[in-house]
């Protein structure tokens, strides 16, 4: 990974509200957008599933530093999609044990009625041996029960709303990743790059103190591009499964 570039033209900015012109061609956007950003802010997660929900193609290249795993407006959750599956063997046999279940039930209760009017009526404690039955029905509906709860039913796969990678920060205490994705990179529609020090936070785009330059030059914004696709496709770093994640997020009830 790495680029160097010469005499690009650009645009350059540095103050505050570094990102209203970032933002305004972000939401203009017709084709795609790709992002590299090691933070992220809720409501401009929110920006980037609407502009989603348009058939905007997005891209976006993170780390687990994002704000979003610590806030309470849950928005990166939105970015993995949980898919549950039904083994229908397991549910046909799950439901037979239910079923079991209930008919043992009914009996016992059944049975109870039953024997205390005859013993109490009758003044026969000989029908109390009936209770023995109870018992033994008792042992065999709660085994049934247990495997009613060891029965697997559903399982779960997670997808991506859109194309991201979440690479693992080495503040996480991973030994195997020294090198933190700090790059702040913006590309719209293959036509126009970003590249500065705003985050895609709202301090970043805001408030802060921030520089950036902006570049429609073709042969600048393709070489950046090319950047970006090394830093997806092969950079080596460790990061966040999916698989792993979503069941991290969702709740997986076996049945």
């Amino acid at each position: 990974m790495g680029v160097f570039y010469n005499n690009a033209i650009c645009d350059i900015y540095i103050g505050k509200s570094a990102g209203a012109k970032l933002m305004q061609d972000i939401r203009n956007a017709k084709r795609n957008v790709k992002i590299v950003s090691p933070y992220l802010s809720p409501f401009l997660i929110k920006e980037l599933i609407d502009l989603h929900s348009r058939g905007i193609n997005i891209r976006l290249i993170t780390s687990d530093e994002i704000e979003d795993f610590y806030g309470y407006d849950k928005n990166i959750h939105k970015l993995i999609i949980q898919h549950k599956h039904v083994d229908e063997k397991a549910k046909e046999t799950r439901d037979s044990l239910v079923s079991l279940s209930g008919t043992l039930l009914f009996a016992m209760i059944g049975l109870g009625v039953v024997l205390i009017p005859l013993i109490y009526l009758l003044n026969n404690f000989k029908f109390a041996y009936g209770f023995i039955l109870i018992a033994l029905m008792f042992f065999v509906r709660d085994s049934v029960v247990k495997k009613i709860k060891r029965t697997k039913v559903y399982h779960y796969t997670y997808k991506q709303l859109f194309p991201f990678k979440v690479f693992v920060s080495p503040n996480s205490g991973n030994s195997f990743n020294k090198t933190f994705i700090h790059s702040k990179i913006y590309i719209i529609d293959d036509e126009i790059a970003y590249m500065g020090s705003l985050n895609f936070t709202g301090s970043g785009v805001k408030d802060n103190h921030e520089t950036r330059i902006r570049t429609s030059d073709p042969n600048a914004v393709s070489k950046i591009i090319e950047e970006v696709k090394e830093i997806f496709y092969h950079s080596n770093l460790v990061e966040r499964d999916v698989q792993f994640w979503g069941s991290q997020l969702y709740e997986e009830p076996d049945n």
